[in-house]
């Protein structure tokens, strides 16, 4: 784990996890019980939840959630997340789908088991936590796309209106993809990009943690001047280039260049349609 300023709870919630883990798992229909959260990344302090996913037979779902699935509720200086799944949803459902999602994979897979009914929850986690080929081609593709949009085009359209805080905003954009599509590249599931969206790089889970700093660099050392949001535009723009990121279009001017270009290539029908 990457140092956090202030005290980590971790054991702390660890205990009154087991706790409680030991007193739902006595429950009819509980089937298996994950430490997700604070537990499963070894980490909590004051702002964590005790997160703990409880899955049962689903005839037993609506009971079980009217007794813990009470959110908003703390106890000893600790709110509750406690979600209960179906056994049965979650063993049918496919890799990826509305309810593997890569963020759910990822939570999964860093959890610990707090109680397993015969190894259902084990065999479940090892055959539901993998990253098909197919998935990952999607998400590359995806992310590359939306890199181009808010490194390549984006800036230029709005350093040409003299807003800097649009580049900016931008490049924080462009950043949270270019990530995503390392995680992609790497076949890690993708964190809560909200609260840990650098969470692969900080741990040291791909190689590519070593541009943590220069990817970070726009949300450290804002700038106000548009020649300052450039500057770390040309740099985000040299590191894509080391992990293996391009385009065939470099620039807005260039896809503006080859539209007016393209025009020469539509039938006489549509300029006669188009032009004025």
């Amino acid at each position: 784990m990457p140092t956090y300023r202030g005290k980590n709870s971790y054991r702390t919630f660890l205990k009154a996890g087991r706790s409680i883990a030991g007193k739902i798992a006595r429950l009819d229909g509980v089937i298996g019980i994950l430490g997700t959260g604070s537990i499963g990344r070894r980490f909590g302090d004051r702002f964590s939840d005790l997160d703990l996913v409880v899955y049962a037979h689903s005839d037993s779902i609506k009971r079980l959630r009217r007794l813990v699935s009470v959110g908003w509720t703390g106890y000893k200086g600790m709110e509750f997340d406690i979600p209960v799944e179906s056994f049965e949803r979650a063993l049918a459902a496919r890799v990826p789908s509305r309810f593997w999602t890569q963020v759910r994979r990822w939570d999964h897979q860093i959890s610990q088991i707090l109680h397993d009914t015969n190894g259902q929850i084990k065999k479940l986690l090892r055959d539901k936590l993998v990253y098909p080929e197919r998935e990952q081609k999607e998400l590359l593709e995806r992310y590359r796309g939306e890199i181009q949009e808010h490194l390549v085009f984006l800036p230029e359209l709005w350093a040409s209106r003299g807003r800097p805080y649009n580049v900016n905003h931008a490049l924080m954009r462009a950043v949270e993809k270019i990530v995503l599509w390392i995680y992609a590249r790497n076949k890690l599931f993708e964190p809560y990009t909200a609260k840990w969206l650098f969470y692969h790089l900080e741990v040291k889970a791909v190689p590519e943690h070593v541009h943590l700093g220069a990817l970070t660099e726009v949300f450290t050392q804002p700038t106000r001047s548009i020649s300052g949001a450039l500057r770390l535009r040309r740099k985000l723009l040299r590191l894509c280039d080391r992990v293996g990121l391009k385009w065939e279009i470099n620039s807005y001017s260039e896809a503006h260049r080859r539209a007016i270009e393209n025009w020469a290539r539509v039938s006489e029908e549509t300029r006669k349609l188009l032009k004025w």
